[in-house]
């Protein structure tokens, strides 16, 4: 059966217009991008999803796109809040645990 198309599941492209306030969002909040994402939504009329969707596919991928940098000492991720793929540093609790564990193999955690 054929699935009729209704005015919600029609795709338009996004004009460079919609990709800048989207971009524009990102630089003035990128510590919470959902609400970038549901603020965008709700200034050019499209789902939460399909902005959070281009952002991640398309708007942050361009090198040009800049919105904010993951820094550590030897990797440099941009547009990321994580460093995919880099392994980070254990953190104090974990290098606390594996002394424990070198002096008491048999302990546990809880």
């Amino acid at each position: 059966m054929r699935r009729r198309r209704t005015e919600t599941s029609i795709s338009r492209r996004w004009t460079q217009g919609e990709e800048d306030i989207l971009l524009r969002q990102v630089k003035a909040f990128p510590q919470n991008l959902s609400r970038c994402f549901m603020m965008v939504s709700e200034e050019i009329g499209r789902s939460q999803l399909a902005v959070a969707n281009h952002w991640y596919t398309v708007t942050s991928k361009k090198p040009e796109n800049i919105a904010y940098l993951f820094l550590t000492p030897s990797y440099v991720n941009r547009n990321r809040k994580n460093g995919v793929g880099e392994e980070t540093p254990p953190n104090l609790w974990t290098r606390v645990m594996a002394f424990l564990r070198t002096i008491f193999p048999d302990w546990r955690s809880a």
